[in-house]
């Protein structure tokens, strides 16, 4: 966490922290101590208002974290949280960094990379592509039949039955099944895992958000690159972007790990930590100073610290409307369409949002003339298994409005 003497506070206009682990320089600007108290205090407010157990939050210019803060139970700027569906960021790099290495084009068959074939049964002659996953408009639906049984790990799957009461247990897949295997195994008609209801549209017709597209571009990094995806994001995104503490294992960050929750019979539901197969489309955990390194990289167009991790064309064409819809997000932004992996909203905004059982992540920046800036915004309450509609409707737009609004202020 962040920590100022508050008597430093009163005298300093701009006062220097330091460098925290990411190797990223921070600056708290701070035009008076009571703004920057009001400001701190009506985070806390909203928290006790929703109940939420912890939180960090960061904002950003396209050099440096010039404000982070962590509040609640595990209030350290270093604990580490599921960012959900924001992995699917990392995903659509990874397959723009293929692209721009001359390995793949968004417009080729997948069937020509991949180990399976992937095609509509209704559709049999029509090509699926890298481009039509990236927008979500493959036709495949957003989640397969059985995705949640394929997400969760035999332990949690066990918690969820013994706890959350549901009409009917969650099923184990024994034995579990590679990825591979279970894609092709959902998605052809002869497949063990097949159902009717995987598949929605025909290729390239309608956007309709689809955790398993991203999941078939998690088969693509790896069949093309002859790596896993994590081993391909630690040496081409974490590594060059110093993010030393993200992830896919909870093992890996023992004693950090942010515990989960979701709002059950009107008080918290405190779940087990947990690891979700969810390969490329929700499986990353993070820290606020880690996901400011990679923010910073995209509102700087790829560059950060004297890397490149993609060049500055492709990083426009990812933040480049490529579907076209509207209406108003659970974040609380207007919608303006979908890019190659990030929503786009109205304003100049760009980002995009994460949820799994236990955690809500948003990240998010607004390009100007002059200064650009975001933030990233990161808790343990979630409502990927209890809808919880006073979390999505309320707090998420309240607690998005207040920072983004500080940010402004920030620059």
């Amino acid at each position: 966490m962040i920590r100022i003497n508050k008597k430093v506070l009163a005298i300093g206009l701009i006062i220097v922290i330091g460098s925290i682990t990411t190797g990223v320089t921070t600056f708290l600007i701070i035009n008076s101590f009571l703004e920057n108290e009001s400001f701190e205090s009506k985070i806390k407010n909203l928290m006790v208002e929703y109940d939420i157990p912890s939180l960090a939050a960061g904002i950003v210019n396209n050099e440096s974290i010039i404000w982070a803060e962590g509040f609640g139970e595990q209030s350290e700027l270093d604990t580490v949280y599921m960012i959900g569906s924001i992995t699917k960021t990392f995903t659509a790099t990874a397959i723009l960094q293929l692209i721009e290495t001359g390995l793949l084009n968004l417009t080729d068959n997948i069937n020509d990379y991949l180990p399976f074939e992937v095609k509509h049964p209704a559709y049999p002659g029509v090509i699926i592509t890298p481009l039509m996953l990236l927008t979500h408009k493959s036709g495949i639906q957003t989640n397969l039949y059985w995705s949640l049984e394929y997400y969760l790990e035999d332990q949690m799957i066990d918690w969820i039955n013994d706890n959350l009461g549901w009409p009917e247990d969650i099923l184990k897949l024994n034995p579990r099944p590679s990825l591979e295997d279970f894609l092709n195994g959902s998605l052809n008609p002869n497949g063990a895992y097949y159902n009717y209801y995987n598949w929605y549209s025909r290729p390239g017709a309608q956007y309709r958000y689809s955790n398993a597209g991203f999941q078939l571009l998690s088969c693509l990094i790896e069949e093309i690159t002859n790596q896993t995806y994590m081993e391909y994001l630690e040496e081409n995104i974490f590594v060059p972007l110093n993010m030393t503490s993200t992830g896919f294992e909870y093992d890996l960050f023992m004693g950090r790990n942010a515990f989960p929750y979701e709002w059950f019979n009107n008080s918290y539901l405190k779940y087990p930590l947990y690891n979700i197969n969810a390969t490329g489309a929700g499986n990353l955990r993070s820290t606020i100073g880690n996901m400011a390194n990679y923010l910073i990289a995209f509102i700087n167009r790829g560059y950060v610290n004297g890397v490149q991790i993609l060049g500055s064309g492709y990083v426009n064409l990812m933040h480049t409307v490529q579907v076209y819809f509207s209406g108003t997000s659970t974040e609380g932004f207007n919608y303006e369409g979908y890019g190659l992996g990030w929503n786009i909203f109205t304003e100049n905004i760009i980002g995009h949002s994460g949820a799994v059982p236990g955690f809500s992540s948003n990240m998010i920046f607004k390009r100007t003339n002059e200064n650009d800036y975001g933030m990233i915004l990161l808790f343990n309450r979630g409502s990927a298994l209890i809808y919880d509609d006073n979390l999505l409707t309320n707090f998420i737009p309240k607690i998005n409005n207040l920072i983004f609004t500080e940010a402004e202020k920030l620059i």
